[in-house]
């Protein structure tokens, strides 16, 4: 009540900021929560036109596609800081968004136009390893090669991205598949204790067995409906060294590498979970060229001499190939310039069961179609991923208390697979978009007339409409509507937050 009351005392002070060019120009609660901002904190609030908005705005956001020209933009420093910019918008019945990672390539997903609000994670970079070093509580302004950085010299991982400039509440909150997940599940099962903020401003923390445990289980891939995260504390995992990198082939391998991707998807990962890889086909269109890589991860400091039989000689002999004993935050460090910043992109997301069929038909379907309609989009880059999922991993998920996902581990193992589209031209926007679109339904039908069809959609690596929630058990999605009605029943994060996947709207 002590924080409503001051912020009612700061609307109240708000006439005399009307000389303020950057605010006059704005209109509605909006312009009210940016004066509120400025006034309170105004080393931490950043109008347009200023080097710190275009670096909140732009620099942080991996697609160009969700640059964004919020009212405002506000990076809180503490939990407290950020309850207060919740009451603030919920007072002033401003729209906002908030930001992690700035990963998710969906326009509005973690950015806000000029109606709204962008409260920025920037700030909240905590990492603290635990004295027993048990676990490691992190801030959501924080990357996953900043968590492995602190970790790796204690020898030390966490079951986090694979991709170094990931945001780590945006993984979270989703699921979060890891190199590690064969051993461990989610990276969200691998989470003690969420510190967060409700709808009312109230901070509390959630784990498994205190008063919120309805509200832990949420959290566990439930999205961003029910509060925000301000601390994350997460189990690590002993990992000094491990052997990872990246092997290319060229397109004369493509039948053995189709066959290695089945393989390992249906006999390797379920063997030894230590095991796991990221087997992704790249095609550029315009340059009638196709290349196939795969990114092999093994937990351990002795190499296995057949989890990659089927990527290495004599069966595949890479034309280039980086597997090395390293730590993972070195690997994380050199390959996070692979996907640099500045460019846009397109995700969509699609399943299904472990079959050799299904695999040369969703390659065959997906490389043709790229071809003949993406060719004359300037520096098109199409790429599909199986990424495999075995029952091990879920049945992990299982006994660390369930989460809401809920996917099936009698049928696994599963393909879990992503489509990434790149491109530089807005102007080919929606070209490209309603490509995507095509496509995934082009997959989507050809693995349901074969009974490849697996129903759970990843929402990490989803695209805009995809219906994710649905594809969770009935039971646990109208668990998720009650425990969001009961956190937040003014539905502020689904309504004046809208960004993300919100379990209301399924």
């Amino acid at each position: 009540m002590a924080i409503s009351i001051s912020i009612a005392a700061l609307l109240l002070s708000i006439p005399a900021l009307a000389a303020e060019p950057a605010v006059t120009s704005l209109s509605g609660g909006q312009q009210s929560a940016c004066s509120v901002f400025k006034l309170q904190y105004p080393q931490q609030t950043f109008y347009p036109n200023t080097s710190g908005y275009t670096y909140e705005t732009q620099s942080s956001y991996w697609s160009a596609t969700t640059f964004n020209g919020p009212a405002c933009v506000f990076v809180p420093q503490t939990a407290q800081q950020m309850s207060f910019a919740v009451t603030t918008m919920t007072l002033t019945r401003s729209k906002f968004a908030v930001r992690g990672g700035g990963h998710m390539p969906i326009l509005g997903y973690n950015g806000v136009d000029s109606s709204g609000v962008l409260l920025s994670s920037s700030n909240l970079t905590s990492l603290t390893l635990s004295s027993d070093q048990t676990t490691v509580s992190v801030g959501p302004g924080n990357r996953w090669r900043d968590v492995y950085s602190l970790l790796a010299p204690r020898g030390l991982a966490a079951v986090g991205g694979r991709v170094g400039h990931v945001g780590v509440p945006g993984l979270l909150l989703g699921g979060g598949i890891s190199f590690f997940s064969s051993q461990y599940g989610f990276a969200s099962d691998n989470v003690v204790k969420y510190q967060c903020i409700l709808a009312s401003g109230l901070i509390v923390e959630a784990t498994a067995t205190n008063a919120y445990s309805d509200l832990f289980w949420a959290l566990r891939g439930g999205g961003n409906s029910f509060c925000l995260v301000t601390r994350f504390d997460l189990k690590t995992v002993v990992s000094s060294k491990v052997w990872v990198g990246i092997a290319q082939f060229d397109e004369s391998q493509a039948k053995g590498y189709l066959d290695g991707v089945y393989n390992f998807g249906k006999y390797g990962a379920p063997s030894d979970p230590k095991a796991a890889i990221i087997p992704t086909i790249l095609t550029f269109p315009s340059a009638n060229l196709t290349v196939y890589a795969a990114a092999k991860f093994y937990d351990s400091l002795t190499n296995s001499p057949t989890a990659f039989e089927n990527f290495t000689a004599p069966r595949l002999t890479p034309v280039a190939d980086s597997y090395a004993l390293q730590p993972l935050s070195d690997y994380i460090s050199v390959t996070d310039a692979l996907q640099p910043n500045g460019l846009r992109q397109a995700f969509r997301v699609i399943s299904s069961v472990v079959n050799r069929e299904a695999v040369q038909e969703i390659h065959d379907t997906f490389i043709s179609e790229v071809a003949e309609t993406l060719a004359a989009v300037p520096n098109i880059q199409a790429s599909i991923t199986f990424q495999p999922v075995t029952k091990d991993f879920l049945q992990h998920s299982i006994n660390s208390g369930g989460n809401p996902q809920g996917v099936d581990p009698s049928k696994a193992p599963y393909f879990w697979m992503v489509e990434n589209w790149t491109w530089d031209d807005a102007a080919y926007d929606a070209i490209v978009q309603n490509a995507a679109d095509n496509i995934t339904s082009s997959i989507n039908k050809l693995l349901e007339a074969g009974s490849w069809e697996a129903g759970y959609l990843y929402m990490n690596d989803a695209g805009y409409g995809q219906r994710v929630f649905q594809s969770y058990p009935a039971a646990n999605l109208q668990k998720l509507k009650t425990i969001r009605t009961k956190y937040d029943p003014l539905r502020i994060y689904s309504d004046l937050m809208p960004g993300g996947w919100k379990v209301v709207e399924a």
